[in-house]
């Protein structure tokens, strides 16, 4: 503020006052002034100074206490000031003195000097003897308790005093040997733990449970510093080793109080700065690059061990049973112990990299290579467990002698859509096959030729692996079948070291390679053979399965054991395209050849029982049975129409008169009768099934191909095809992949082909057995007498026939299809008869009274027997009956019951 500025300073204040004092001064003693002047300014300063002494009196009555303090300090000062300019002299005078003698003593002192550093220098030695002669029970010390960071630079130290300050003293020369020797054997030490550590000590815990769960205890997560359990090393860290903890600073510690293995990534870290500390890092993981092989060997038979130990078997005998579920925990347990030391890998090389970095040029003096040029990176690693597993899997997989008998397998399935009409059409004779008339298998040519290729497979044999003395242990018999149960965790676990090494794996070459190349080939030989096997010879559709499989799968009747077969090769090729899904494509175009083949095959037969003659000729039923109009009106009848599944429902619900079925009925009669009762001649023999078993095989096939038609259907609809997948199901996890559209409609069309063939083959029993009944009641009216004097009171004979062909028919037909198909052979057969034997009127020459029993004792004869087989009362047969009763009127007797009771529909 303004005040403040006016404020005179303490600085200010003296120096206005020595001026005024000044001009006082000059104005008493000046000349010029006179008398007055200088006497009132005297006059003036007096009282001014009677007022300054009054005013210090009183201040000085007001401060007594104060200043009487301050003088006593102020006396206090200067005695101490002038006491310690005292003794400075003195100290002075002293240092004069003693300059003066040391001169005079320069010498004696300077031999003392030097004999005090002597003596310094001999307590030094000594304590460093006694630090020597301790070195090695500590090194024991600290070894047995690992601490190995310790122990190295304890060997280390006492080697370089020993080669130091302690090089001259003889008596430490044997001492000297000793510790260089422990030093030179050190990283040998170092190199056998860390190798223990990267191949026993990272491995999990584990516990073999059922389902082959392989868990890590929480103690193992201690030892590699993770949190808990459940954050096993799933996944191997990247191969580029630019992990951010590479970045951050490098220090190691050891605490001699507790365990060094308890923390396994930190003992790694010591016993890495241990062998830099020795100058042996180069050499030590070039050992490790070395020892990997048989490390990984090692590692993969102690595996297979424990998991000899956990099923309870020997190790020597399990080689001898078909088990690959042990297979497949032994490459679970092996995956995730190769993830752990890949894992310890990965953090040996992160330490090499931190030390290679953080010391910087030291690493001249050290022996290290510069910039982290390691000897050996984790893409090497990933490879030698890629070939260790490529060679064990080469074992359990039987590569040699798979490779060795390959097998070609078939082109993409490919078949253009067919009429089922053209397997019942004649075929042109096949032509001869040639026969070679000699060979060149024993000329010389052909001998050095299979030399050759015997060394190509030797050394094919040698590249995979088997010449390395790695004797492997099985736990389970090799075959190339062991794929199936370790395809999934194999194609999992190759993918997560495709994303590790960012390329392709040796090991999906390998896997690619077999799989096509020799496994492929085998499942279709195997199958071929199978199939062959129960598809060969003339009673291959004859021989049905069992009643103890019958009842295995739950079927009401006998099914083919060729039709079986066919299908457990065909669920077989199934759970291979679950097992390998990247190759459903090809399996499933095994399938589709399998059921081409078997469908020609089962043609074929149907083909030899429903022809004759050379020409080819085929049977009455089969001719009808394969024309349009005959098959699609018999299609169209209600009792048809029951046997389909979901048309039956609808029939169910819809009423049928018995006025519309026996109008269909009569239609159906009527188109039968039309074409084979409309002339004189009689149906050839050849012309029907004479042998009872062909039709039994014929039901026996319809009920198979049936059933196996099913089960097909069922599998194509849950397969999926390419082009039908919406996006979010192309990012579902599925267990079956999408498979070619083209492939599935072939499927689909092979399955209707086998529809059509069983309802083929149900259609032809249904036409034989009325076939049968024209071939033997067309006689009767035809060939037999009805006007003989004598009453014939037993049948005709043809009707007894044809009452014995029904009955035998009726057997096989109740022994081999289910009761809704036996029915609907046998349903309206009453009514079929009784138009047969009301239109057979035209051709009898002659009848009398006797004749009319006669053929009234037939019409009894044929419903008796037909009541029997269809357990209901044949009232059809009635209406025959009622119509040769008519004969016994006469004309005018007829005509007047049609006036009193009109028309009579026989």
């Amino acid at each position: 503020s303004i005040e403040e500025a006016k404020t005179p300073t303490p600085y200010q204040s003296a120096k206005d006052s020595s001026a005024y004092l000044m001009s006082i001064v000059r104005t008493l003693s000046s000349s010029s002034a006179d008398f007055e002047q200088r006497e009132k300014e005297k006059t003036r300063i007096e009282k001014a100074y009677r007022e300054s002494d009054k005013r210090l009196g009183e201040l000085v009555t007001e401060n007594y206490q104060d200043v009487s303090k301050i003088l006593q300090a102020f006396n206090g000062m200067t005695k101490s000031i002038n006491e310690s300019r005292d003794k400075i002299r003195k100290i002075k005078e002293n240092l004069n003195s003693c300059k003066t003698l040391l001169h005079f003593k320069r010498d004696e002192l300077r031999k003392l000097w030097k004999d005090g550093v002597e003596h310094k220098a001999v307590l030094s030695m000594l304590e460093q003897v006694e630090q020597i002669k301790e070195v090695q029970d500590k090194m024991n010390t600290y070894i047995a308790n690992k601490h190995y960071l310790h122990a190295t630079d304890t060997i280390v130290q006492a080697v370089a005093m020993l080669e130091g300050p302690l090089n001259g003293v003889d008596a430490l020369r044997e001492v000297k040997s000793e510790l260089i020797g422990i030093k030179e054997k050190m990283h040998e030490t170092l190199i056998e733990e860390l190798t223990k550590q990267i191949y026993e000590r990272s491995l999990p815990t584990s516990s073999l449970q059922r389902g082959s769960q392989l868990r890590l205890s929480r103690k193992d997560a201690s030892v590699w510093g993770w949190s808990d359990g459940s954050d096993s090393p799933r996944r191997a860290p990247k191969v580029d080793g630019s992990d951010s903890s590479v970045k951050q600073s490098f220090e190691v510690k050891e605490d001699l109080n507790s365990n060094p293995e308890n923390n396994l990534n930190n003992f790694i870290a010591i016993l890495t700065e241990s062998l830099f500390v020795l100058r042996k890092l180069p050499d030590a993981v070039e050992r490790l690059k070395i020892g990997m092989k048989s490390s990984l060997n090692k590692l993969i038979n102690a595996a297979t061990q424990q998991i000899a130990d956990g099923s309870g078997q020997q190790l020597d005998s399990m080689v001898n049973h078909a088990q690959p579920k042990h297979l497949n925990e032994l490459l679970k347990l092996v995956f995730q112990q190769t993830r752990c030391v890949a894992q310890t890998h990965q953090t040996l090389l992160n330490n090499v990299f931190q030390l290679t970095h953080s010391l910087g040029t030291e690493n001249e003096n050290s022996g290290m290579p510069l910039h982290g040029n390691h000897l050996y990176d984790m893409k090497d690693v990933w490879s030698e467990i890629q070939a260790r597993l490529q060679i064990l899997l080469s074992q359990y997989l039987d590569v040699r002698n798979t490779m060795s008998s390959r097998q070609q397998i078939p082109s993409g399935f490919d078949e253009p859509s067919m009429d089922i009409s053209q397997y019942f059409s004649k075929k042109k004779p096949a032509k001869p096959k040639k026969v070679s008339l000699f060979r060149f298998e024993a000329s010389q040519h052909a001998i050095s030729v299979s030399s050759a290729r015997q060394q190509i497979q030797q050394y094919e044999h040698d590249a995979l692996g088997h010449s390395d003395n790695w004797h492997i242990i099985k736990v389970c018999k090799p075959g190339a079948f062991n794929i199936t149960a370790i395809y999934k965790p194999l194609k999992s676990f190759i993918q997560e070291v495709e994303e590790i090494m960012q390329t392709t794996s040796g090991l999906q070459e390998f896997i690619t390679d077999f799989v096509q190349n020799a496994f492929l080939g085998q499942v279709h030989a195997r199958v071929s053979e199978n199939i062959d096997t129960a598809t060969r010879g003339f009673d291959a559709l004859r021989n049905v399965i069992d009643e103890k499989t019958r009842r295995e799968l739950g079927v009401p009747r006998p099914l083919l054991q060729s039709t079986v077969t066919v299908d457990n090769s065909i669920q077989e090729l199934q759970e291979l395209m679950h097992d390998l899904p990247d190759y459903a494509d090809q399996f499933l175009n095994m399938i589709c050849n399998v059921l081409r083949d078997y469908r020609d095959k089962c043609h074929s037969a149907y083909r030899d029982i429903v022809q004759h003659g050379s020409d080819e000729k085929r049977i009455i039923s089969a001719m009808w049975a394969k024309d349009e109009d005959i098959s699609r009106f018999l299609r169209s009848l209600p009792s048809w129409r029951s046997l389909q599944p979901r048309q039956g429902k609808e029939l169910d619900r819809t009423i049928c008169s018995e006025e519309e079925i026996r109008a269909l009925n009569s239609k159906e009669a009527v188109i039968l009768i039309s074409n084979l009762s409309g002339d004189e001649s009689l149906i050839p023999q050849q012309e029907i099934i004479t042998d009872i078993t062909q039709m039994r095989t014929v039901a026996n096939v319809h009920e198979s191909l049936e059933w196996f038609a099913d089960r097909l259907e069922q599998f194509a609809a849950s397969l999926t095809p390419q082009n039908n997948l919406n996006p979010v199901q192309e990012e579902l996890p599925t267990e079956m992949p999408p498979i070619s559209e083209k492939t599935l409609q072939s499927l689909k069309s092979l399955v209707q082909d086998f529809k059509d063939l069983a309802e083929i083959c149900l259609l032809l029993l249904h036409l034989e057995v009325r076939v049968h009944c024209f071939y033997y009641l067309l006689p009767v009216a035809k060939q037999s007498n009805y006007a003989g004097p004598i009453d014939d009171l037993d049948p005709d004979s043809n009707v007894l026939k044809l009452n014995k062909d029904l009955s035998s028919m009726e057997e096989i037909m109740t022994q081999s299809l289910q009761p809704k198909k036996f029915k609907y052979i046998f349903e309206s057969l009453g009514y079929l008869v009784a138009s047969i034997l009301i239109s057979s009127v035209q051709f009898l020459k002659k009848i009398n009274e006797n004749g009319i029993k006669k053929m009234c004792r037939n019409i009894l004869a044929i419903q008796q027997n037909l009541t029997n087989i269809t357990l209901t009362r044949e009232s059809d047969m009635d209406r025959a009956r009622h119509f040769y009763e008519l004969l016994y009127i006469n004309p005018d007797d007829i005509l007047n019951s049609i006036a009193e009771k009109g028309p009579h529909s026989p």
